[in-house]
């Protein structure tokens, strides 16, 4: 049973004894908790999310300023991501974890995917496990919360995105410009009937830089949209699987598709030999994100490729950047693009910076 939030803490900052009180435990659960001690100190696990919902509900937290006067750094850098089952976030943590420990730092993978999973992540960032945060393309409800981390003088770098706020600062890849450069190069090829394959995910963001990359070039072209053609599903080789099954049901099919990652165009190059659809002959087809997977598969899958270790690195030193009070890092770094062509668009193998398309 919830209790009743304490009355009249509208005027006023929540203390860590309203959390203990809402949470029915002690204040020195609430600070082992929220300091991440509480696992090896034997508090369970319902208690341990207890304490963090009600930090969570009270939106609890404590100053990281002060806090950094009452002890030594963590040295550890949280890196929050929408999902660790990806082979493109691989790339991305080995980078930012061999950054991290060349500086003399920790990295705290955490999974923030679903709303419960963000309040508890920042009720714990918020207790002071991590001294800087990295946090990937972050949904407008969790990026308010992060600025009040930020507001407190901890260091927040976005990662992939643009920051969805000026306290904010970003590490990103020109996705837009990708986006643009793929469907371009389909136009270029011949194609008119091009189709795109988006993820849900997207639905989290403001900007939708791929998709809108897309659209841009078949605007530029004089090609109409057709809404038919854009399928968007979870971003995984099941979600690109689903969606080119939905484009094949189509009366009339594209003759091309651009996939927002590589990964779902893995999954959409399966359904289209189990539907015998020869690639690129009959479907050509462009990914992204560059990953090592698109090399071994049959045909070989073009791609607009950047420097996923790049991204890892330069969020992991922009936070230590902060922390070590050093030259102030760019309040947005923007990685470029460019198109690795492949087998399966039907175009010559060349590589292109992508600036002339």
């Amino acid at each position: 049973m919830k209790r009743a939030l304490p009355h009249g803490r509208a005027s006023r900052r929540p203390t860590s004894a309203e959390v203990a009180a809402l949470a029915g435990v002690s204040r020195t659960t609430v600070s082992l908790v929220l300091n991440d001690r509480g696992g090896e100190l034997g508090i369970s696990a319902e208690t341990r999310a207890r304490v963090a919902d009600a930090a969570a509900r009270l939106s609890y937290q404590p100053s990281h300023a002060a806090r950094s006067l009452r002890r030594w750094r963590t040295n550890v850098i949280a890196l929050l991501l929408y999902t660790l089952d990806s082979f493109y976030n691989a790339e991305i943590i080995g980078a930012a974890h061999a950054a991290a420990l060349e500086r003399g730092y920790s990295l705290n993978i955490m999974s923030a995917k679903f709303d419960e999973v963000q309040r508890r992540a920042y009720s714990l960032l918020s207790g002071g496990v991590a001294d800087g945060v990295i946090v990937a393309a972050p949904p407008a409800d969790f990026a308010a919360d992060l600025k009040k981390l930020a507001e407190n003088g901890m260091p927040i770098v976005v990662m992939q995105h643009h920051s969805p706020d000026p306290a904010l600062q970003a590490v990103r890849v020109d996705l837009e410009r990708g986006g643009y450069v793929a469907t371009r190069h389909l136009i270029d090829l011949g194609h008119r009937r091009i189709a795109h394959i988006g993820s849900a995910s997207q639905r989290l963001l403001k900007r939708r830089e791929r998709s809108d990359g897309y659209l841009q070039a078949l605007q530029d072209a004089g090609i109409a949209a057709d809404p038919r053609l854009i399928a968007m599903a979870e971003p995984s080789l099941a979600g690109g699987f689903s969606a080119m099954q939905e484009l094949l049901a189509q009366d009339e099919r594209p003759s091309a598709v651009f996939v927002y990652s590589d990964q779902m165009a893995v999954g959409a190059l399966h359904a289209l030999r189990k539907h015998g659809v020869r690639v690129p002959e009959e479907m050509a087809v462009v990914g992204f994100d560059g990953i090592a997977l698109g090399g071994f598969v049959t045909p070989e899958l073009t791609t607009v490729d950047y420097s996923r270790a790049d991204i890892g690195r330069l969020a992991v030193e922009a936070v230590i950047s902060r922390l070590e009070g050093e030259a102030e890092p760019l309040r947005e770094q923007v990685l470029p693009v460019r198109l690795l062509v492949r087998e399966s668009c039907g175009g010559v193998r060349t590589v292109s910076d992508g600036e002339g398309a």
